[in-house]
Protein backbone atom coordinates (compact mmCIF):
# COMPACT_ATOMS: atom_id res chain seq x y z
CA UNK A 1 0.00 0.00 0.00
CA UNK A 2 1.47 3.68 -0.87
CA UNK A 3 0.30 6.66 1.05
CA UNK A 4 1.83 8.74 -1.56
CA UNK A 5 3.48 9.02 -4.55
CA UNK A 6 5.83 11.13 -6.64
CA UNK A 7 3.65 12.92 -9.02
CA UNK A 8 1.75 14.28 -6.01
CA UNK A 9 3.98 14.81 -3.52
CA UNK A 10 7.93 15.49 -2.08
CA UNK A 11 7.24 12.12 -0.80
CA UNK A 12 6.59 8.46 -1.73
CA UNK A 13 5.39 6.72 1.42
CA UNK A 14 4.15 3.02 2.23
CA UNK A 15 3.96 0.42 4.78
CA UNK A 16 7.43 -1.80 4.09
CA UNK A 17 6.39 -5.51 4.27
CA UNK A 18 8.54 -7.56 6.55
CA UNK A 19 8.28 -10.06 9.07
CA UNK A 20 7.21 -8.48 11.87
CA UNK A 21 5.66 -10.14 14.94
CA UNK A 22 3.69 -7.27 16.51
CA UNK A 23 3.13 -4.40 15.61
CA UNK A 24 6.21 -2.20 17.09
CA UNK A 25 8.35 -3.89 14.62
CA UNK A 26 6.15 -2.30 11.77
CA UNK A 27 7.97 0.13 9.31
CA UNK A 28 6.64 3.33 7.92
CA UNK A 29 9.38 4.03 4.95
CA UNK A 30 9.40 7.79 3.49
CA UNK A 31 11.79 8.42 -0.07
CA UNK A 32 12.16 12.12 0.44
CA UNK A 33 14.22 11.37 -2.88
CA UNK A 34 15.73 8.83 -5.52
CA UNK A 35 18.91 8.21 -2.92
CA UNK A 36 17.46 9.09 0.41
CA UNK A 37 15.13 6.77 2.32
CA UNK A 38 13.81 6.74 6.20
CA UNK A 39 12.64 3.50 7.68
CA UNK A 40 10.74 4.42 10.88
CA UNK A 41 8.94 1.92 12.99
CA UNK A 42 5.48 1.93 14.31
CA UNK A 43 6.63 2.59 18.06
CA UNK A 44 8.51 5.79 16.95
CA UNK A 45 5.61 6.98 14.35
CA UNK A 46 3.10 6.16 17.29
CA UNK A 47 6.10 9.54 19.61
CA UNK A 48 6.27 11.72 16.83
CA UNK A 49 2.70 11.77 14.87
CA UNK A 50 1.08 14.56 16.73
CA UNK A 51 4.44 16.83 16.74
CA UNK A 52 5.64 18.56 13.56
CA UNK A 53 8.16 19.83 15.25
CA UNK A 54 9.48 15.61 15.77
CA UNK A 55 8.58 15.15 12.36
CA UNK A 56 10.75 17.75 10.78
CA UNK A 57 13.48 16.26 13.28
CA UNK A 58 13.23 13.00 11.79
CA UNK A 59 13.14 13.92 8.42
CA UNK A 60 15.80 17.04 7.50
CA UNK A 61 14.70 17.31 4.02
CA UNK A 62 11.20 18.94 5.36
CA UNK A 63 11.56 22.05 4.21
CA UNK A 64 8.30 23.68 6.40
CA UNK A 65 4.80 23.29 8.29
CA UNK A 66 3.00 22.27 4.97
CA UNK A 67 5.69 19.26 4.53
CA UNK A 68 5.30 18.25 7.81
CA UNK A 69 1.34 18.65 8.03
CA UNK A 70 1.18 16.46 4.81
CA UNK A 71 3.81 13.97 6.06
CA UNK A 72 1.72 13.79 8.89
CA UNK A 73 -1.14 12.38 7.25
CA UNK A 74 0.70 9.58 5.98
CA UNK A 75 2.17 8.74 9.47
CA UNK A 76 -1.73 8.89 10.53
CA UNK A 77 -3.08 6.64 8.18
CA UNK A 78 0.24 4.17 8.50
CA UNK A 79 -0.87 4.25 11.94
CA UNK A 80 -4.34 3.48 11.43
CA UNK A 81 -3.55 0.60 9.11
CA UNK A 82 -0.94 -1.12 11.48
CA UNK A 83 -3.77 -0.87 14.48
CA UNK A 84 -6.68 -2.00 12.12
CA UNK A 85 -4.43 -5.02 11.04
CA UNK A 86 -3.47 -5.89 15.02
CA UNK A 87 -7.04 -5.63 16.54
Amino acid sequence: MSYSRWLDSTFYTYWCATDAKNKNDEVFICHTDIYKCHKIKYIECKKIVENLTAIKGKINEIVGDEDATELQGYIKEFVKDVDKEYQ
